[in-house]
């Protein structure tokens, strides 16, 4: 058989193929909540219901599978980066074995608990359709992160990417199928049903998704065995101390988000809870479906771009660390930094100072919660430094300053929460959930900071940020006042997007203009080029 070696992404490919994917995703993502808030009915208190049902789904998930992608990738990375492709091979098979398992009792225990999850403990009888729709997600989110991660470890994280746009697709079709299919056969009698026509929407693209990876697979197979026969520094390892392996990586990995999982359960909790001294249980729902359904979609949109430098890090650091190359991981380290910086401005800039405008345009039906957004704006910098360093950590073998990050955050803002939300007025109620979030992971970030300083020499140009915050300056001055402009003539929705298109335009130039990004240290970080092999006889 004729193998054809496949060449390794670079750094750069990897996260170009990371953010389009993500550009795509967070659009569709975008549209499907858009669909779903101002369907009739729905709204804010609709988002509530969703937002509910989808923490305590992903804090199953955080138990089974969220550190899962991150712990496989170093491990491979780590082995084929030394030439172990067996190993790295190895890891993988029993990884999705063990994984697949953890998921299928992951899957029974939603499914058989949903009822007592909704009354007993959220004390939300309306998510228990939702949370039974998503039981099977579980399994199968579980081992699509395995294969991710053997993906990532290989640097094909293009793959991945793909893999996660066919999600994010196909869940945004069948979220609009099945609840006008319901409504057309009179199956769908309130909010909490069309939740759960959302919530099995997931469950349902998570199956293509899973049909793609595994499909990709079989075709990478035959490189795959080809890099196997011509492994060299292969140890043999026995099974339970590969699982041990695993799981000590994988773990610590994990725990992170799922601390970060309860806390967004807790937040579930304690925002009720706080609101109901000023406002009734129905008002207090809906306050909450503002802040976590709308609030939330519009600030995470940003947060993954900054995700994708976390995902492309992990296994670059980890490898480049195992060949001894430091000099590789600090530029990476800065260039992720940066670019993070320069994602995370202007878009502060735009949900800061046109919140309102932003949420009238989005959602029609529903565009409560301007304050509320330019509150939480300002936290999408200090969490875009936070993945990038939470990532760099990860990659070099540090699992412990994570961890302790992010119980740090869970605690301040749980103890915030508990003093600001039951406050009338500016600081108190939902706007008291917002700043307790900020002051959270303003305080978290300084954390890793430091900690990150005194193990990697980061050398991010104080210079560079002060042209990043010009070049924001004068986005933000000429979309303002091309959009008070356009106003008088046209729609001011119209006028919004084309301000914002033209600033937009206006921020990229300053980029260039004032050489933020260093030309050379891009071509050395992420263009160096690894030989081709060609054409390489082997029977298989």
């Amino acid at each position: 058989m004729k193998i054809n070696k496949v060449k390794k992404e670079t750094f750069f490919q990897s996260i170009l193929a990371l953010m389009l994917s993500q550009v795509f995703v967070k659009i569709l993502g975008l549209f499907n909540k858009l669909y779903l808030t101002n369907k009739d009915d729905f709204g804010d208190e609709g988002n509530a219901i969703t937002s509910a049902s989808f923490q305590v789904y992903s804090l199953l998930l955080s138990i089974t599978s969220i550190g899962v992608p991150g712990a496989i990738s170093k491990l491979v990375a780590e082995r084929s980066s030394v030439g172990d492709h067996k190993g790295a091979y190895k890891i993988f098979k029993i990884s999705l074995a063990l994984f697949s398992i953890i998921g299928i009792l992951g899957s029974y225990f939603l499914f058989y608990f949903s009822k007592m999850i909704a009354n007993n403990i959220l004390g939300m009888p309306e998510i228990e359709l939702s949370l039974i729709a998503l039981s099977p997600s579980i399994f199968l989110v579980s081992a699509i992160s395995v294969y991710k991660g053997y993906f990532n470890g290989r640097e094909r994280l293009s793959i991945a990417a793909k893999a996660q746009t066919y999600d994010q697709l196909t869940k945004t079709f069948f979220t609009i199928f099945f609840i006008e299919i319901a409504i057309i056969l009179s199956k769908v009698t309130g909010i909490s049903a069309i939740a759960a026509c959302a919530n099995l929407a997931t469950t349902a693209a998570n199956v293509i998704e899973f049909g793609y990876l595994y499909l990709s697979y079989i075709k990478e197979l035959p490189n795959i065995k080809y890099e196997i026969l011509t492994s060299i520094n292969y140890r043999e390892v026995r099974i339970i101390r590969t699982i041990k392996e695993i799981l000590f990586t994988a773990i610590p990995m994990s725990l992170s988000p799922l601390i970060g999982t309860i806390g967004k359960n807790i937040d579930s909790k304690t925002i009720i809870t706080g609101l109901q001294h000023t406002m009734n249980y129905e008002n207090a729902k809906i306050q909450y479906g503002i802040l976590n359904g709308k609030i939330d979609t519009l600030i995470n949109f940003p947060l993954s771009f900054s995700g994708t430098l976390s995902t492309a890090l992990i296994p670059s650091i980890a490898a480049a660390k195992a060949k001894g190359k430091m000099s590789d991981v600090e530029n990476r380290i800065n260039l992720s930094l940066l670019i993070g910086l320069l994602i995370a401005f202007p878009t502060v800039a735009i949900f800061a100072f046109q919140a309102d405008n932003i949420l009238k345009l989005l959602f029609p039906n529903a565009s409560s919660g301007s304050t509320i957004l330019m509150i939480s704006s300002f936290s999408i910098i200090f969490i875009a430094i936070e993945q990038t360093i939470r990532g760099v950590l990860i990659g070099i073998g540090d699992n412990k300053i994570p961890l302790i990050s992010i119980t740090l955050a869970v605690g301040i803002k749980y103890i915030l929460n508990k003093i600001l939300i039951p406050l009338s007025g500016f600081w108190g109620g939902i706007n008291g959930a917002a700043i307790s979030n900020l002051i959270s992971h303003i305080v978290v970030t300084l954390f890793c900071y430091i900690c990150l300083k005194k193990e990697i020499n980061i050398k991010i140009r104080k210079i560079n940020i002060l042209k990043a915050i010009a070049s924001t300056t004068i986005f933000i001055i000429i979309s303002k006042v091309i959009f008070n402009f356009l106003q008088l003539y046209i729609n001011s929705k119209i006028s919004l997007i084309l301000s914002l298109i033209i600033g937009i335009l206006f921020y990229l130039f300053s980029i260039i203009n004032f050489k933020i990004l260093d030309i050379k240290q891009l071509k050395v970080v992420s263009f160096r080029q690894k030989k081709k092999e060609n054409g390489k006889n082997i029977t298989i």
